[in-house]
């Protein structure tokens, strides 16, 4: 019997109207379906907005023509015919026309989803098979001739195509294998596989592969990277990454060179959210340089230790580390980090610190050290305690009346600080002069030899004081009082602030200095506490007066000026002084007695300094069309500062140099930026100052200018189309062209005269940057000058074809700056950069193409030149 019924959105109306045997009515109008044997499955929903036709009797089926539609449990299929086999408890799925995407058979799984011209499934075994089938795992898109499902979930391909390209009917890059296995969307194994570029096979096979199918962390191999530096060509950074549990994880890692070379390196990484987190990298190197027998031959092991630690103890308490042990060989030689070739210091910190609820004190304890790379020289603090106590206000009454104000001493604030600090400074006698001097075996002492060792000590750097104990106490007493009414200058607020500072420092030795016959200062350091009591005082006031001056162009209305001027005066004795008994004497061979302080941090030269500043803001406002006012705005047209100080106790040369700052932006489109130094004295023939003033009203000269700095920048772009598509920093640039750094010492080089390297988005048809940069230093005689032009430029060829271009010109020194010139090219799935400096220190090129994946980026990547770190080291 057949039955035929439109537009049917249920089979269980089908069935009660088709009087179906009474096994499968039931099963329908329960929403169940029952097997042969009687077992319960999951319910099923099955609707088609076509046509429903049913067979029942031998052979019995129903078939659901159009936007067809099943499910059952978490599973769902739709396509544009489905037929369903009660016999056999089969589903078969069909797509329409086949030059149409109407119908095509998708299969929902849980979070997997197949689509393809042709689905089978048993309901039974839970086992199903998809013919040309689709499908997406994480971030990239996958499609085989076949796919075979089974009840646990693991699928089996045939012929599989793996792509991060959208068009995986067509990609521009693919894995290919012909054989795949899924196993609980985590891992993908498969046998032979090889790239494809387009439907070209290139040389980069593999007699198998398993790969991860999901993002997350998961344990697995790593992969390597390969290129080639000055120890051979290389293999480095394969290992196995263990993803422990849910708060560590431990990679492990080692690099082969050609030449001999190897390394090995872990890292263990721990977190636990809101108390503690961190990671330790053990690192462990063996080079080995030219072959045996050749002059420079030699076999180096250098080694690294970092941990970092952070961990919070309590809401009020806290512990970290930040411990770096890595030898200058190890950073130069395998790290490929810029900022690790060029380091000249590392260093270490473990710190403790405490806070206490309600008064505001804190306590922090905290062990460092710092060593520099090319001197051997080292600086240790062991410890280092500090305590401060915030400000309080000690006569502010405890109760206070509604609207009362605060007495005049009631306004009297203070703090306190304290450091305890116990260091170790070694700065060796260099080797020449050790090896002079007849001790050549001290050549080969360490810092860490000294600190155990005072012998060690004093032969390495000729210096007796091994540590140098510390203890600090400050006490700064504030207070600000508000004038409302100056009776000279009528109703205008005058805010004043007295201070007082306090310090004292606690040694527990002093110096003791002579000489001997050949007038070598000897200093002999005598035990004893000594007590160094010094203080300061000052006072400042300052107000804000505002100005208006009528003005009218367009929308502009008006002109504020905000005049902010302070003037302050400290004093400071002389604790030079004899009377302060800070100071010792001793007589060099020609008779004449030298002064010196017996401890560290005396402050020489009374001070009664008179500082004074004036701050200027210009605005005005540009009316909006809006009646009601409510979009006018508040532009500011110039701020304008000046400052400078004058010593009434100094005996000569009282003013200090007067500096001047200006920024301003024109037609709000250029930001300029100038700052001068003037210096109110003159100068003497041979270039020295002379306490004689260079101000000459009948000249019309006021002072000499010393230094002299000034910028315009500005930078215009087209509107985006669409959505941001942002290139990465390319690996083939020259890192110093964007930071200005001296390869060897890692200091700003003075001599870069480039442009920093600019955002680049390919939505963003062009932008354009002008800087221009003048200077004019006058150091005695002597004038530098520099005046340097930059820009920096780039359009789209086309939408995914770009072209940068950075240089300058210096006017000065007639000459072009640093240059650089890029081309990028934005393809569907991959990205390529093409960076070129013609000339200049950091001469260079680099390529760079690599796919837009996050998994597959360093494995599919070809970057040239591979050793292009390693070459602008080789001077190092």
């Amino acid at each position: 019997m057949i039955a035929i019924v439109n537009r049917l959105g249920f089979i269980a109306l089908l069935l009660a109207v088709c009087g179906a045997p009474a096994a499968y009515t039931a099963a329908a109008q329960s929403g169940q379906q029952q097997s042969t044997s009687g077992g319960k499955k999951e319910p099923i929903n099955f609707s088609a907005t076509d046509s429903l036709i049913m067979r029942i009797g031998s052979g019995e089926s129903a078939t659901l023509k159009g936007e067809a539609a099943l499910s059952f449990g978490d599973n769902a299929l739709s396509a544009h015919r489905i037929r369903i086999s009660f016999d056999s408890s089969e589903v078969h799925a069909f797509r329409g026309a086949p030059d149409t995407n109407d119908g095509i058979p998708t299969f929902t799984r849980g979070d997997e989803t197949f689509a393809g011209d042709q689905f089978s499934y048993n309901l039974d075994s839970e086992r199903g098979r998809v013919v040309r089938a689709r499908s997406t795992i994480e971030e990239g898109f996958i499609r085989a001739s076949v796919v075979k499902t089974r009840e646990d979930g693991t699928l089996f391909f045939a012929d599989g195509v793996y792509s991060t390209c959208e068009c995986i009917d067509d990609p521009s890059y693919s894995l290919r294998s012909s054989r795949l296995k899924v196993v609980d969307q985590k891992w993908v194994y498969t046998g032979p596989i090889r790239l494809y570029l387009f439907n070209i096979a290139t040389p980069l096979w593999l007699p198998f592969g398993f790969l991860p199918a999901q993002e997350g962390r998961r344990s697995g191999p790593l992969p390597p990277v390969y290129g080639e530096d000055d120890l051979g060509f290389y293999l480095r950074d394969f290992g196995w990454y263990f993803a422990l549990n849910d708060y560590t994880d431990l990679q492990l890692q080692a690099g082969l060179w050609t030449r001999g070379s190897w390394q090995s390196s872990a890292r263990f990484r721990y977190n636990r959210r809101y108390r503690f987190s961190g990671n330790l990298n053990v690192a462990y190197a063996r080079l080995r340089n030219g072959e045996r027998g050749d002059p420079d031959f030699s076999i180096n092991q250098t080694s690294s230790i970092r941990w970092n630690h952070q961990q919070t103890l309590n809401p009020f308490a806290s512990f970290d580390a930040s411990v770096d042990l890595t030898t200058s060989g190890y950073l130069q030689a395998i790290s490929e980090a810029y900022d690790d070739r060029v380091r000249q210091t590392v260093g270490s910190t473990i710190g403790y610190r405490k806070r206490w609820s309600g008064p505001g004190r804190s306590l922090t304890a905290k062990l460092s050290q710092q060593q520099q790379l090319s001197t051997g020289s080292a600086n240790l603090t062991l410890p280092s305690i500090s305590f401060s106590q915030s400000s309080r206000k000690p006569f502010s009454r405890k109760t206070r009346a509604p609207g009362q104000r605060e007495r005049w001493f009631e306004k009297v604030t203070y703090s306190y600080n304290a450091v305890l600090s116990n260091n170790f400074s070694f700065d060796p006698i260099a080797d020449e002069t050790l090896i002079a001097s007849g001790d050549s075996a001290a050549v080969g002492i360490a810092w860490y030899d000294a600190l155990f060792s005072q012998t060690d000590f004093v032969r390495a750097t000729g210096r007796r004081e091994r540590f140098r104990f510390k203890t600090s106490h400050s006490i700064p007493v504030t207070a600000s009082f508000t004038l409302n009414r100056i009776p000279p200058f009528g109703a205008v607020q005058l805010n004043l602030s007295p201070s007082f500072r306090y310090t004292e420092d606690w040694f527990l030795q002093t110096e003791r200095r002579s000489v001997d016959s050949t007038n070598k200062v000897i200093t002999d350091l005598e035990p004893g506490f000594f007590a160094l009591r010094q203080f300061n005082s000052g006072v400042t006031a300052n107000t804000t007066i505002y100005g208006l001056f009528p003005f009218r162009a367009g929308p502009y209305r008006g002109i504020r000026h905000t005049l902010r001027p302070s003037l302050g005066f400290t004093y400071q004795p002389d604790f030079y002084g004899s009377q302060w008994g800070y100071t010792r004497t001793y007589a060099d061979t020609s008779g004449t007695e030298v002064e010196y302080a017996i401890a560290s941090g005396v402050r020489r030269g009374e001070r009664q300094s008179l500082t004074f500043s004036i701050a200027n803001t210009f605005e005005t406002k540009k009316l909006s069309s809006d009646s009601s006012r409510t979009q006018d705005q508040t532009l500011k047209l110039l701020n304008l500062d000046l400052r400078s100080s004058y010593n009434f106790a100094a005996d000569s040369l009282r003013f200090a140099d007067i500096a001047i700052t200006g920024r301003t932006k024109l037609f709000g489109q250029v930001d300029v930026n100038s700052s001068a130094t003037l210096s109110p004295y003159r100068l003497s023939d041979a270039g020295g100052l002379i306490n004689d003033y260079v101000f000459d009203l009948s000249k019309l000269k006021f002072a000499r200018l010393t230094q002299l700095r000034a910028s315009a920048r500005t930078s215009i772009r087209s509107k985006n189309q669409g959505a941001a598509r942002p290139l990465e920093n390319p690996r083939g640039a020259d890192p110093t062209l964007r930071s200005g750094l001296d390869p060897l010492t890692g200091q700003p080089d003075v001599n870069y005269r480039g442009t920093d390297a600019v955002y680049t988005d390919f939505a963003i048809p062009w932008s354009l940057t002008f800087d221009f940069t003048y200077s004019i230093a006058r150091r005695s005689t002597e004038s530098i000058r520099s005046a340097i032009l930059n820009a920096s430029v780039d359009f789209n060829l086309t939408p995914n074809w770009k072209i940068a271009a950075r240089s300058g010109y210096d006017l000065e020194q007639r000459e072009i700056v640093t240059t650089n010139l890029s081309v990028y090219r934005d393809f569907e799935c991959w990205q390529l950069s093409l960076n070129w400096i013609p000339f200049g220190t950091y001469q260079s090129w680099g390529f760079d193409l690599h796919v837009k994946s996050g998994q597959l980026r360093d494995l599919l990547r070809i970057r040239q030149p591979r050793s292009d770190v390693g070459g602008r080291f080789s001077r190092l």
